[in-house]
């Protein structure tokens, strides 16, 4: 390999999504005694945990949670990938609260309080192995506020609110230069099978209505038009492209066609050239029809075309276009771009 490069096999957190919650725990408590006031309520959380919960598509239905009771003759999930729909959570409110007796003397007492709380995902997260998804908690926020409406009954409202980070430790193969790195062309995408994703975007991607679909060509395939309807797009930046050297884009796409329902939507494929400013030096491009495409996996190549002088990078995207009535979706896998004979 050049410069004495090596693959070494890397274990990596990666986030594939964030969302905000919120928890409410109201409660009235009874103190032993009258109280004349309330002082103050110092309040932590304790035991603060989160659990997924996981469904996923297959061929014949719906597979269980890993949590939930398997019959007989349901639909098994093995190895495919999953969605978190719903996560639980769960945890203590823990109390000291201060007041102040009928004698002015200010007395202590504490109390723990359960809560759960299930929040829903949408949309939902895929992930491709749930044995290996960590839930964090980032940015707790606890506030209190309280009431004596009679001396033995105060009442209190804790607030508690987070964020949730998603985790997904994956392992990836990379290069490693333990010589060092010589400046040189970019390789381009090379053989994009797109086994690696963060939330609903293969990494190193820009995405718009875009999902992981287990049926690639090898491994996974990238779906654009998970909403059939809608607009979908893939980009992706090409850094260090040689002005005056021939590039060339193939890929592999399929169709996933609902039976007797109608299917229309074209596929383009475009090479965008840019300076290092960012601005437009050439475009080549191939436009698919989805008569063109089946449930079989099918070859494309936009052929090699010299990048113009002052080309600096390249834009590799793929644009899907429906018309209203379509209900199909098209699969992309095993994306390559780079030079011509490399």
């Amino acid at each position: 390999m050049p410069n004495g490069t090596v693959c070494q096999l890397v274990k990596l957190p990666v986030v594939v999504g964030e969302t905000a919650g919120s928890v409410t725990v109201e409660n009235i408590t009874c103190p032993p005694e009258a109280v004349k006031k309330v002082d103050h309520i110092d309040v932590v959380v304790r035991d603060l945990e989160a659990d997924p919960v996981f469904t996923a598509p297959t061929k014949e239905g719906v597979c269980n949670s890993p949590k939930a009771t398997v019959h007989f003759g349901d639909p098994q999930c093995g190895n495919q990938p999953r969605e978190i729909r719903k996560i639980n959570i769960h945890g203590t409110v823990h109390k000291q609260i201060f007041y102040v007796d009928k004698d002015d003397h200010v007395r202590h007492m504490s109390e723990d309080i359960d809560f759960t709380k299930a929040i829903t995902l949408s949309p939902p997260l895929i992930v491709l192995e749930p044995q290996n998804v960590e839930i964090d908690f980032r940015n707790v926020d606890v506030n209190v506020s309280f009431d004596l409406p009679r001396p033995t009954r105060i009442q209190q409202v804790v607030d508690v609110s987070f964020t949730l980070k998603i985790v997904e430790q994956t392992q990836l193969f990379v290069s490693v230069f333990p010589n060092g790195c010589e400046p040189t062309a970019t390789l381009g995408i090379q053989d994009e099978t797109f086994e690696d994703w963060i939330g609903n975007c293969p990494a190193q991607w820009q995405c718009v209505n875009v999902c992981p679909n287990p049926y690639g060509r090898t491994g996974q395939a990238a779906q654009l038009g998970c909403c059939p309807t809608l607009p979908a797009g893939m980009s992706r930046n090409v850094p260090d492209v040689l002005p005056g050297t021939a590039y060339e884009l193939t890929f592999w796409a399929r169709s996933v066609e609902v039976p007797r329902d109608p299917c229309d939507f074209t596929l383009v494929a475009q090479i965008q050239f840019l300076d290092a400013a960012g601005n437009p030096t050439g475009t080549v491009q191939q436009t698919i029809t989805s008569q063109q495409l089946s449930d079989t996996y099918r070859q494309f190549r936009v052929n090699g075309t010299p990048a113009p002088e002052g080309t600096a990078s390249a834009i590799v995207s793929f644009t899907f276009t429906p018309q209203p009535w379509n209900t199909c979706a098209a699969l992309l896998d095993d994306v390559t771009f780079g030079q011509v004979g490399v």
